[in-house]
Parts: structure tokens; sequence; C-alpha cells
């Protein structure tokens, strides 16, 4: 007969990044994931060799699911859409958004680094991450996407939203509704390419 394992992989990752997102990076050792899931110690080594390859395939999972939350919109070439579904993607992922957003990956990886496989695997959705941002920002200009207009973009659909969200995610609870109306005036305010005036005017 088949033994029919009690803990998954996603159990001890959705272990890992409650334990960040609760206590920071340092709360979630190998013996606290294993213990947040209620599983014995020696369980979790037989999914994960290390600390760092559970905090890593974690970090994989939470940016690979904002990235689809985004991607479409960028890709769309619609970038104040894309920032305020960061909204809606904190709401159904309260704990990977402050696990992702509250973070870096230098002060989770400290120690050591993920394993080859997982670093690759980041990279490749770094890649098509940046390939929607870049398509976003040449899709609103004209065609350019110079160093100013990819700052500005960056600002607008990520850095500031995520500074607008960050007081609330470290809260916890519930995102207040005027969140969503401070990205959108961010957006009305600030042109995304250089010299083409505030969405506002132009739609004066």
């Amino acid at each position: 007969m088949v033994r029919t394992a009690r803990f998954s992989s996603d159990d001890f990752l959705d272990a890992a990044m409650a334990l960040v997102a609760e206590g920071g990076p340092t709360a979630a050792t190998m013996q606290a994931i294993a213990r947040r899931v209620g599983a014995p110690t020696g369980s979790i080594y037989h999914r994960f060799d290390s600390r760092s390859a559970v905090l890593g395939a974690a970090w994989n999972a939470a940016y690979a699911s904002f990235v689809a939350a985004l991607a479409p919109f960028l890709l769309g070439g619609h970038p104040r859409e894309a920032a305020l579904a960061i909204l809606p993607w904190c709401g159904e992922n309260e704990r990977r958004a402050r696990f992702l957003l509250l973070h870096e990956p230098v002060a989770l990886f400290e120690d050591s680094p993920p394993p080859a496989p997982l670093r690759l695997a980041l990279e490749r959705l770094e890649d098509e991450f940046d390939a929607a941002f870049r398509a976003c920002v040449t899709a609103c200009g004209d065609g350019a996407a110079r160093e100013e207009d990819l700052a500005r973009a960056r600002f607008l659909i990520f850095d500031g939203p995520i500074a607008i969200l960050r007081p609330y995610l470290v809260q916890g609870g519930a995102l207040p509704p005027f969140v969503g109306r401070m990205i959108a005036e961010l957006h009305a305010g600030m042109p995304l390419v250089a010299g083409q005036g505030t969405p506002a005017a132009a739609a004066a």
C-alpha cells in the first residue's frame, strides 16, 4: 500500500512565508518552519536540502504570482492598471505580499544563496517581467525606452505604489480603500514618458 505524504512542499513554503512576514527572515529556521506546519523537522529535509532552498522556492513562488498578476497589463500597455493590480493581488495573497514586498533577497539569503536551479528560475522570471515592463514603456512612448522613461515607469508602477502600501502591509489586515485613489492620482499627476504631459492634461 502506497503511503500518502501528510505534508506537501507547498505547506512548508506557506509556513516559511508566514514566519518571515510575521517575524522577519531570522524567524524562518528549518525547525520553526516544520513546527508551523506541525511536521517533524526531518520531514522538511525530505523536500528541501537547506533553509536557503526553502526560502528560495518560497521567493520564486511569491514572485511568480506577482508577475502573473501584473504582466498582462504591462504587455497590454496599461501602466496604471498594472500598478492598481497590486492591490487585489495583495488582498488575495496577504502572506505572499508581506513576504515579497517588505523584504529584500539580500536579507533572506545573507547566510547562503539559494541553490543554482532556483537562482536560474528566478532569473527567468525577472527577465520575463523586465521584458513586459519595457514593452509597456515602449508602447506608451515613441518606441524608445529611454533611461528617464524607465525610471519614471518604475516609480509609477512599482516603487510609488509599494511605498504607499508598505505601512499597511506592515500593519496587516485589509488595505484601506483610499490607497487605490492615491495610486490612480499618482499616475494622473505624472506622465509615464517625459515630455508627454500628464494623462489628465492629455485627456482635457
